[in-house]
């Protein structure tokens, strides 16, 4: 008989999205680093998210996502191991209970809005939301300068696929611009702000 262990009451996320290119991987990596700073790397954790579509150039396991083929991502559906998960273009995206912590830690990652709706809909999830914004020609250029020998059908496709996910929010969400360099500073400010004042509450 294998036991599981009961999840905890409450997890506490930070939440960033924004279409292919905004900037958010790169905000939230910048974010973890001023916390580290300021002395929070035992209060914050970040989320590692699954996804059953292939590996990407420069991406890695365990470090990006976990990857994992579909039958094993449907039965971690099956045994209730997922926090959120979503279906898109034929993969599997979602986040595994065994990805965020609860005991007052905040988790922070990066999602797509229809996972951020089903983590807002959760009872055991306090999340806060952060759209990172940047213009369609800013997107575009970074994607293709990301990778030596970019795929341009698979980015228009992500392109596409944005404006239908992105074109009707219907959850509270705090709006970054991500266009400048103070831009991006900027932001990555207002987030960690968000993070301390999160730990605070829980603590006190």
């Amino acid at each position: 008989v294998v036991i599981k262990e009961a999840k905890p009451k409450m997890y506490n996320m930070i939440v960033l999205m924004g279409e292919a290119g905004a900037g958010k991987d790169s905000m939230m990596q910048a974010v973890l680093e001023k916390l580290a700073e300021k002395g929070h790397i035992a209060d914050i954790h970040e989320i590692v998210s699954c996804t059953t579509r292939p590996m990407r150039e420069g991406e890695a396991h365990g470090i990006n996502y976990y990857y994992y083929r579909p039958e094993e991502f449907e039965q971690k559906i099956m045994d209730d191991e997922m926090l959120e998960f979503t279906r898109f273009n034929n993969w599997w995206y979602g986040t595994g209970y065994d990805s965020v912590r609860g005991d007052g830690v905040v988790n922070i990652g990066v999602f797509n809005p229809a996972g951020v709706r089903q983590l807002v809909d959760r009872p055991d999830c306090n999340v806060k939301v952060f759209w990172i914004c940047t213009c369609d020609k800013s997107r575009m250029l970074r994607q293709l300068n990301r990778e030596n020998c970019p795929d341009v059908r698979e980015i228009v496709r992500r392109f596409n696929a944005d404006y239908e996910d992105f074109k009707d929010i219907d959850f509270d969400y705090l709006e970054i611009p991500n266009e400048t360099v103070s831009d991006f500073n900027n932001g990555v400010e207002e987030i960690v702000c968000q993070v301390e004042t999160m730990l605070a509450q829980g603590q006190s």
